[in-house]
């Protein structure tokens, strides 16, 4: 049943493409095509971090998702259906991992399958299982409940066979996400749902979840991890927690980027009520914990797994995928409450709010993952819940250009800059629209602004330098060409550029030049063999403009002016 569910919400994510960090992480990440690069980008060194939220850098450390897409990319390429049939399934295989945990746990069987149904759909679960790049959690996810199922039959049963796969399982867990910490304070609490007696199989448990975690730290440790956090204000915590709870029970916007979604300068009037009725909540669980440990059970763990993101500040603040974990104990909470009204009808009445909450679930599940199929639906849907985020704008902008909207792209890139004017990409990216619209001024005044945020950037550089040749500012171009050759003077464009540039200018001898280093280098440029094939040909040499016409021809078959230039060759002799 939970399969068909699954098959029914996420079957659009098949056909979705790469999207958002899925371009940098997967696309075009070239530490990905071979192993040698992938061990040693991924297992002997963390994945730096920048951050303009906090304003400082760190590293995350996490093998096991990286090594998930290394194989994904040996199996699929660049197709992106098969990185998502992963996600999918790896979700698939949470639900029924956490349907055996609560049966484990001695929940009767018609709850613990609403539990697992109802969290299968959660429409805060789409940003981890219709984003790639979201997997670490759905994978980390899987271990920390591989890691809980067998530590509780190692503490039943004991044997080195549960105590083995528990070591392992909490290894693997903190290798593919740090949330991989929280395996102990959740064994903990279950022990205390159902009152575990102190015993000897308890003991080399514990210990044994204490190995592995000191095996962790110590492999971060050896790769010199930077870790990124400081301690929330109350404030911020306060409303970090609320927010998570109604993400999780009633998402009406969602978003993919919420770091600009809390003013700490504003005031709040529904935050204390909010923090009020969990606490009335969480007391009354307590209050009830012997006739329904569930209910206690539920709050605690959403507690548990979402206090890593709420009493901490990382490099993103806020995000859907953090409370994938967590989000189990929410569903065990409301499936709870069902069992504590005496009254049958009451308990209907209930259970009618809960199917209706289930129906809304599968409806608002749906829709978001149609946006995650289509890149400027999901940014221009999570800019409703988001609209001052400066990624967000460029990110519509991004996928607006790639589609051909490209007067779309540049309002939506102008929107960037107005909300953050320190954003070199957006200027550059503003540049490449007007160059793109032959809008050579504004091109070039956008490239100013970019590069005197980022002097140093290639790209912008050769742009630039391409605006600057096409308002006949031909001295500004070859400065830009120049300069990339400082930075990188392998960099074949430049030559290229360059070599096109002087051919203007009537200056044979350097284009030719220019041109003889793009080729020395194979570019897959057609245009240095074939504009240097001219020059050898004007000046007589024509068994060598006849061999880089041929290599022309290679790299663009058919190409007319190419074919013309052969025959015209083929008459002189």
């Amino acid at each position: 049943m939970s399969g068909a569910l699954i098959l029914v919400l996420y079957w659009r994510s098949f056909t979705s493409p790469f999207v958002y960090d899925d371009l940098e992480q997967i696309v075009n990440n070239p530490n990905l095509s071979t192993w040698g690069s992938f061990v040693q980008r991924f297992l002997l060194h963390p994945v730096e971090l920048t951050t303009s939220f906090l304003g400082y850098a760190g590293s995350t450390y996490r093998p096991l998702f990286w090594f998930s897409l290394f194989i994904d990319r040996a199996l699929w390429g660049l197709d992106a259906g098969g990185y998502h049939a992963t996600n999918i399934a790896l979700h698939l295989i949470n639900s029924n991992l956490a349907f055996a945990l609560l049966r484990r746990l001695k929940m009767p069987l018609v709850p613990a399958a609403a539990v697992c149904l109802l969290w299968l759909s959660l429409p805060i679960n789409t940003e981890v299982v219709a984003w790639i790049s979201g997997r670490s959690y759905a994978l980390c996810t899987l271990f920390v409940l591989v890691c809980l199922l067998s530590a509780l039959n190692s503490i039943r049963h004991g044997g080195w066979t549960w105590r083995l796969a528990c070591f392992f399982a909490a290894f693997c867990a903190g290798l593919s996400h740090e949330l991989g910490i929280l395996i102990l304070p959740l064994l903990l609490l279950l022990l205390l749902l159902i009152e575990e007696q102190r015993s000897k199989n308890l003991s080399i448990t514990l210990a044994t979840l204490g190995l592995a975690a000191f095996a962790i730290e110590a492999v971060r440790f050896s790769v010199k991890v930077k870790s990124f956090s400081g301690i929330a204000s109350f404030k911020w915590a306060g409303l970090a927690l609320s927010k998570y709870l109604t993400l999780t029970i009633l998402p009406l916007h969602m978003s993919v980027e919420r770091s600009t979604f809390f003013s700490l300068g504003q005031s709040h009037p529904w935050l204390l009520a909010a923090i009020v009725c969990f606490v009335l909540a969480f007391g009354y669980a307590a209050f009830q914990r012997r006739n329904h440990p569930a209910l206690l059970g539920g709050l605690t763990w959403f507690l548990i797994c979402i206090a890593p993101f709420v009493v901490f500040t990382n490099y993103q603040g806020l995000a859907e995928r953090f409370a994938y974990l967590a989000s189990v104990g929410i569903v065990v909470a409301i499936i709870a409450v069902c069992s504590i009204p005496n009254q049958p009808r009451l308990r209907k009445v209930l259970a009618g709010i809960i199917a209706l909450w289930a129906v809304w679930n599968l409806y608002r599940t749906t829709t978001r993952v149609a946006d995650w199929a289509d890149p400027v639906q999901l940014f221009a849907h999570s800019l409703q819940a988001t609209p001052q985020s400066p990624s967000l704008h460029y990110n519509l902008a991004y996928s607006q250009k790639v589609k051909g909207d490209l007067h779309a792209a540049l309002d939506e890139y102008q929107r960037t800059i107005q909300l953050d004017s320190n954003y070199p990409h957006a200027y550059a990216s503003l540049g490449d629209v007007y160059l793109q619209l032959g809008s050579f001024g504004e091109a070039q005044a956008a490239y100013k602004q970019a590069l005197a945020q980022a002097p140093d950037d290639i790209p912008t550089l050769l742009n630039s330098g391409t605006a600057d040749q096409s308002v006949g500012e031909t001295s500004e171009a070859e400065t830009n060409y120049q300069r990339v050759l400082q930075l990188d003077p392998s960099n074949s464009a430049a030559h290229v550029n360059l070599g096109v540039l002087y051919m203007k200018e009537n200056r044979s001898n350097d284009a030719a030049k220019q041109f003889a280093v793009a080729v020395d280098q194979k570019t897959k440029d057609p245009i240095p063999y074939f504009n240097l094939a001219v020059l050898y040909q004007q000046s007589g040499q024509h068994d060598q403009a006849l061999a880089l016409y041929k290599r022309v021809l290679e790299l663009k078959p058919n190409d007319e002016d190419t074919l013309a230039n052969i025959k015209l060759l083929e008459q002189t002799h």
